[in-house]
């Protein structure tokens, strides 16, 4: 009999790739016999590069002509796929499903249900987002699973973790913010926590106003001794010079960083407080307490479940607003969800020091 061959689909964002990656390991615990595809935009290779599970990584350019377009959907028809699963669900996506002509081919149910063969309805599903994507391979005839543990260090591996490796190559980051806190005054170097802070999203909507991260990093420094890292990407740089001029305790601005680097900086630090945005999920996946601040967004569905090591906080739906805005969310709501898990940093932060820095480290 020939092997299973299995296509999973989300195009895009990187983060969405990124918790996507619990999926993979699941269908790679069930069927480890079958050969494992995924379709994504070709950022996805910043996220599924060394992934152990993916057997195949197919790419789109939306910039490729028809002919190119023709040529890659008749491409997908020849590899004669048994299964897919389309986490995406948006017309691109349904057309890549379609033309895979798989004998089987879920998605949640909408608009674009004639390109399924089932479709699994979206209400009564469970909050965060990597539970919904485990209720697609539930329908798709696998067995149930759970993400207890999720992104805990200690875990014994059974979780589905979020996947990014990393290892000592990418580390250079890391090893350049220490020399620049080992260059400040011995309060800063020797702190006893790392806090990494990130005030970035691509969307307005969505970043919590600057002048309050920057009352929180003063008050973390004050309060907790912590030394204070501030996290940026592609464009992004203005906004951590424009909070740190807000700070009046001395911060630490993050060099620049790959995605991999990014995640070995995240890793040794001792907790995350940030927009939802990649590095909330980064964090996540490297195993450190995290805190996310969210205005509209559903906390809910994009935090691991349960009031553990990863948390969040939502703002308010005040009278007269159609949804809650992440202006309307006070630096007292946040400094007190900070301080609720002081207790969870510190015992991240024992784990770590004894462990030494995390160097060749591997989900």
């Amino acid at each position: 009999m020939a092997e299973e061959r299995i296509l999973l689909i989300q195009l895009r964002q990187l983060g969405d790739i990124l918790l996507t990656t619990p999926a993979i390991t699941a269908v790679r615990q069930q069927r480890p016999r079958a050969t494992l595809a995924f379709l994504s935009h070709s950022m996805g290779r910043l996220v599924l590069d060394d992934n152990p599970f993916v057997d195949e990584h197919f790419f789109y350019d939306e910039r490729w002509s028809w002919s190119q377009h023709g040529r890659f959907l008749k491409n997908l028809r020849e590899r004669k796929f048994d299964l897919v699963i389309d986490f995406m669900n948006n017309p691109r996506s349904a057309l890549f499903t379609l033309a895979s002509n798989a004998h089987q081919r879920i998605a949640f149910q909408s608009a674009r249900s004639l390109a399924y063969t089932q479709t699994v309805p979206k209400q009564d599903l469970p909050s965060y987002i990597v539970e919904r994507k485990l209720t697609l391979l539930e329908a798709a005839g696998f067995g149930p699973h759970s993400i207890q543990g999720l992104g805990s260090p200690t875990s014994d591996g059974q979780a589905l973790n979020l996947v990014l490796p990393w290892s000592e190559q990418h580390t250079g980051p890391l090893m350049q913010t220490l020399r620049q806190l080992l260059g400040h005054p011995p309060e800063l170097s020797q702190a006893p926590f790392r806090v990494v802070l990130s005030p970035t999203h691509r969307r307005e909507a969505r970043r919590w106003p600057l002048d309050r991260y920057a009352a929180l990093a003063d008050w973390l420094v004050k309060r907790w001794g912590a030394s204070i890292l501030w996290l940026w990407g592609p464009g992004e740089e203005s906004t951590i010079d424009q909070v740190q001029a807000l700070c009046r305790e001395t911060t630490i601005k993050a060099p620049k960083t790959s995605l991999r680097e990014l995640a070995a900086l995240i890793a040794n630090c001792d907790l995350f407080i940030g927009n939802s945005n990649g590095p909330s999920h980064i964090a996540v996946a490297t195993g450190i307490p995290s805190l996310q601040l969210h205005g509209h967004t559903d906390g809910a569905a994009w935090t691991p479940p349960g009031q553990g090591r990863h948390r969040f906080v939502q703002a308010p739906k005040l009278a007269g607003k159609q949804e809650p805005w992440i202006g309307d969310l006070d630096f007292e709501t946040v400094r007190s969800a900070t301080e609720a898990m002081q207790t969870i940093v510190e015992s991240h932060a024992r784990w770590l020091r004894k462990r030494g820095l995390r160097l060749n480290w591997h989900r």
